[in-house]
């Protein structure tokens, strides 16, 4: 049997959910909440120093990086195929995991942190200590920033970049219903992870982009991807948001 160790269905655990329910794969789901710090316990830490979630353990051996989970269970399982068979396609498919994983995760949620994190953690006594004691000091540094709030320079670079990707989504989306060929894919899942925030987070660059609009209501009626979304301890998971990972330095 399979454990996924994982937060709330949103950005980078619900790639991985997504592709488990997809490829039909049982799994023990091991729900940590990361906004009460216990990615940073001893136990969590045994399994990624990192201290970051989601991590696939299969006969004890612990898998990071939602990206390579996701190919990981395309291959080592049966099932629907989520990476494309033409070559070009498959190319396609692993660029838009890179983009996810070098811009686009860290622009959405820092909007999302503004939005929705700044006010979830008010009233969290403690919070500050917790933050000090994260051993790994990338994740550290990272939620020190989150607790200050990000800058407003740095948030209108991360509304440009989102708003760049919902125009080369909305390029793709053209020529066909997919991101990476003719059949739904990682590429899909990956950007679909996050950018499920968008339609509350920047309803007006999506309005401006009705073929992505389009393409997140076909991935949100999937039933593989609904009954992802209903692992969900919160209300919404798509209002609650931890910090992402570092942003890249671009422009």
């Amino acid at each position: 049997m399979l454990e996924l160790y994982h937060w709330e269905p949103n950005a980078a655990a619900a790639r991985v959910l997504i592709t488990l329910k997809e490829k039909g794969v049982q799994f023990q789901s091991r729900y940590v909440d990361v906004l009460r710090f216990e990615q940073h316990e001893p136990a969590f830490l045994e399994l990624n120093e990192t201290g970051e979630t989601p991590v696939l353990v299969r006969d004890g051996e612990a898998f990071t990086e939602s990206s390579f989970i996701c190919e990981y269970l395309d291959e080592a399982f049966p099932g629907a195929a989520l990476m494309p068979e033409a070559p070009y396609d498959r190319w396609k498919a692993r660029n838009w995991q890179k983009y996810v994983d070098d811009h686009l995760a860290a622009a959405v949620s820092a909007l999302a942190w503004r939005a929705y994190g700044e006010a979830q953690m008010q009233g969290r006594n403690g919070a500050e200590a917790a933050v000090a004691r994260i051993p790994f000091r990338p994740r550290r540094d990272e939620w020190t920033q989150a607790l200050k709030g990000y800058p407003d320079d740095q948030l209108a670079k991360d509304r440009g970049r989102v708003e760049m990707t919902l125009g080369l989504v909305e390029a793709e989306l053209e020529a066909s219903d997919w991101l990476a060929g003719p059949s739904f894919s990682l590429a899909d899942i990956a950007i679909f992870a996050f950018m499920n925030y968008l339609p509350r987070l920047t309803p007006d660059l999506v309005s401006a982009a009705p073929r992505t609009l389009a393409w997140l209501q076909r991935v949100s009626a999937r039933p593989a991807v609904k009954a992802a979304l209903a692992l969900a301890r919160t209300p919404d998971p798509y209002a609650v948001v931890a910090p992402g990972p570092e942003h890249i330095r671009w422009g």
